[in-house]
């Protein structure tokens, strides 16, 4: 699975370049949030492709990864998501958890991102 992190004003961003068509094992994902939160990194952005599509099992590992984030005094949000996956998040009220913006330009603290680097 291929991420690109890069800091986005307050944010790190972990967006997705791989063309998944399910997104339904996020433990790498975890992986990185829990690493980042060892680092003091505590405002995550989370993005995935286009044309992936997300799974019960991957929104169990967000709403966990949520969890930890808020317990750390952090924010985890999901960043540009694809219509599918919008209303999936809608439909379970997950919005209502999670913040959703449709572009980094609805960040908190919006700074234009530097070059991505791929994990």
């Amino acid at each position: 699975m291929k991420i690109n992190i890069y800091t986005c004003g307050k944010y790190q961003v972990l967006k997705f370049v791989e063309d998944l068509k399910v997104v339904s094992e996020l433990s790498e994902l975890q992986f990185l949030i829990e690493g980042y939160l060892k680092q003091g990194k505590k405002n995550i952005a989370v993005s995935f492709t286009d044309s992936s599509y997300i799974y019960s099992g991957a929104i169990a590992v967000l709403i966990a990864c949520y969890k930890i984030v808020k317990n750390q005094g952090g924010d985890l949000c999901i960043l540009e998501p694809n219509p599918d996956i919008l209303s999936i998040l809608t439909f379970l009220n997950i919005n209502r958890l999670i913040a959703i913006y449709e572009s980094e330009f609805a960040l908190p603290d919006y700074v234009p991102a530097p070059a991505p680097m791929t994990a």
